[in-house]
């Protein structure tokens, strides 16, 4: 199994895991399960942050309205140094509270950007210059966004989680389903097109196909396997989603401290069905108003900056 595609799901499973143990057991669950996690904190003197002064007539947000955090996936080949690469994908989840939904964004890698003391480059090569602390201050300068939350995946594998949940539903294309059994192993092939479930290994291996369709294709799927997988482990129980989460929060590094979300805890755990029938996955900056640019012979993707703001303060900040 490729290393590079493990990390894809896990940051998949992550996401799930924060989403819903928040939903099915409270705030002792995810103290308990965050423990297990690396604390690494953040200078949050030097994210990029633009301080602006509120309105008079507008109400602040309250601390525990939203949850909002990046996940990172670095494409390290070394898995004992979750820093020696860029971050290979790059998703921002919003837990909306008052809205009672979830907003998933993703960030295409090759998105054309100012780094920090670096200039105009690929917004995943923050990530390689200065870890989660240029990578989340790039992203809020250059978009106008107050992240200040990560977590990020310094491991892979683990395909068997999604084994132990029976697998996946996804709808896939002929072309999909060539591109799976080109890469498994006989075992694993899959008979044809249409709605299919699919387990570990055949997840894994689409949840990395940018061949069919192009880099913007593959984080639609990494979202729809997402979205799938958290219907599926929704109708498992607590001890079952403690089972799951255990095996890999201990290969993890964050710097939230959930202890300010106790109170949004018990008020997800009580409306989880309808968290999970508001689901919103995006791609930001959008390839409607995004283009293709060769720099130097070399990949970027160029976009209307403007644009991505309007999208974010739809998406990130529900304006």
């Amino acid at each position: 199994m490729d290393k590079k595609q493990g990390k894809v799901w896990i940051i998949l499973l992550i996401i799930l895991i924060v989403i819903l143990g928040c939903i099915f057991a409270g705030y002792l669950f995810i103290k308990s399960k965050f423990d297990k996690m690396t604390y690494k904190p953040l200078d949050e003197a030097d994210l990029g942050i633009e301080t602006v002064e509120e309105e008079p007539e507008k109400p602040k947000v309250q601390v525990d309205d939203k949850i909002k955090f990046v996940i990172f996936g670095s494409d390290s080949r070394d898995t004992d140094n979750s820093y020696a690469g860029r971050s290979d994908t790059i998703i921002i989840v919003v837990i909306d509270n008052v809205n009672k939904g979830i907003n998933l964004i993703s960030i295409p890698r090759d998105t054309y950007v100012n780094v920090p003391d670096y200039g105009m480059t690929k917004i995943n090569h923050a990530y390689a210059y200065g870890q989660e602390q240029l990578s989340i201050k790039t992203i809020n300068s250059y978009f106008g966004l107050d992240l200040t939350q990560y977590i990020t995946v310094d491991f892979s594998g683990l395909v068997s989680s999604i084994d132990r949940v029976g697998g996946v539903d996804i709808t896939l294309d002929q072309d999909e389903v060539n591109f799976i059994n080109q890469r498994v192993s006989a075992e694993n092939q899959i008979a044809g097109p249409g709605t299919v479930t699919l387990n570990g290994t055949q997840a894994l291996v689409h949840s990395r196909n940018r061949y069919v369709g192009n880099d913007f294709t593959r984080a639609s799927r990494q979202r729809a396997i997402l979205i799938a997988l958290m219907n599926k482990v929704s109708k498992l129980s607590v001890d079952e989603i403690l089972d799951l989460s255990d095996d890999i929060l201990v290969n993890l590094t964050t710097n939230m401290d959930i202890n300010k979300y106790r109170e949004m805890f018990v008020e997800v755990a009580s409306d989880r069905q309808e968290y999970l029938n508001n689901i919103n996955s995006v791609q930001i900056p959008s390839t409607d108003y995004g283009y293709d640019m060769m720099l130097d012979g070399i990949y970027y993707f160029g976009f209307d900056l403007d644009r991505a703001k309007q999208d974010f303060n739809t998406y990130y900040y529900g304006k």
